[in-house]
């Protein structure tokens, strides 16, 4: 409901803008900027980020010489480092073949299209930076909110570039059936309604909450498994 909410009402806003806006927006993208070229830097910005991610993997300033290192420090450290670097990294990769499933659905874009992607771009770049910020400080402030809200954000993103693709029969793929593209924005609804959950459990603030904030970055993933395995089929 709150995803509907929100789509409906940047909609609006939308409808509100002057009608040569409007129509400027609309327009169908020519050369030199194809959907090649989008698919391009899209692939760049997630290949930058994933390898930014490995920064993240700290050795904790006790560590000055080898000879120092514990098990316990390795465990509670590092070990925790390596962890959050493979859960955001799975992240990523989820966002990166929910992005190019859209881009496979459709034969071309418009500037509308191109501005809200270009947002998008922002949001998974910035998703090395907030991760790292809820390590900050043991107790659960608003760094742990950072990552969750830039998870968040990305989603409804996301759900509304299909969302608006899919209103412009235009932008598709002809082949594309409507059971499928109802399937794609179904599916898109996944990471955006993880994300909330990820916010009412650091509310919460259990005693469990590291634990389940590990776990809650696969959780994704199996509900896709489970859920969206096999695109429905024209009878």
């Amino acid at each position: 409901m709150i995803i509907e909410k929100q789509i409906s009402k940047t909609k609006d806003y939308y409808l509100f803008l002057p009608h040569p806006v409007q129509e400027w927006c609309n327009m169908v993208i020519s050369e030199p900027i194809t959907k090649v070229n989008l698919e391009r830097i899209t692939n760049g910005i997630f290949a930058f980020t994933m390898t930014l991610l490995a920064r993240d993997i700290v050795t904790p300033s006790q560590y000055e010489k080898a000879a120092s290192i514990t098990v316990e420090q390795f465990s509670l450290n590092t070990l925790g480092s390596i962890i959050d670097f493979i859960g955001v990294f799975i992240i990523l990769a989820m966002f990166w073949m929910l992005f190019f499933q859209m881009f496979h659905r459709m034969k071309t874009y418009d500037y509308h299209f191109l501005h809200v992607h270009m947002l998008a771009l922002m949001a998974i770049v910035i998703i090395p930076f907030s991760s790292t910020f809820s390590n900050l400080t043991p107790e659960y402030s608003f760094t742990d909110f950072f990552f969750q809200i830039n998870y968040l954000l990305l989603g409804l993103i996301l759900v509304y570039l299909w969302y608006y693709a899919k209103s412009k029969p235009a932008l598709l793929d002809p082949a594309l059936t409507k059971a499928e593209a109802t399937f794609i924005f179904k599916k898109h609804l996944v990471p955006p309604a993880v994300a909330l959950i990820g916010i009412v459990l650091i509310l919460v603030n259990s005693r469990y909450i590291d634990f389940m904030t590990d776990v809650m970055y696969f959780v994704p993933f199996i509900i896709m498994a489970i859920f969206f395995r096999n695109p429905p089929v024209e009878s």
